[in-house]
């Protein structure tokens, strides 16, 4: 399993577009910073899968940029 933190960047982006299929990854934790965007905790299988999460992430309407802060592999 490997978990990270990360950034969705964008005034705009709306909470309730985050809610998307990520296959073999999902969000823990929601939360807004303003004037960034949200901070997602997500838990994913592999690697593949969290790369594959941030692409999906990033296609989103409104969406900026995606920054990982941080990544833990268990």
């Amino acid at each position: 399993m490997i978990e990270s933190l990360i950034l969705i960047e964008g005034e705009n982006v709306k909470e309730e577009n985050l809610n998307i299929s990520l296959m073999n990854a999902k969000q823990l934790v929601k939360g807004n910073v303003p004037r960034l965007g949200i901070i997602l905790h997500l838990a994913a299988d592999s690697p593949d899968d969290l790369q594959k999460a941030l692409i999906e992430f990033s296609k989103l309407p409104d969406v900026k940029g995606v920054v990982t802060m941080v990544l833990r592999n268990s």
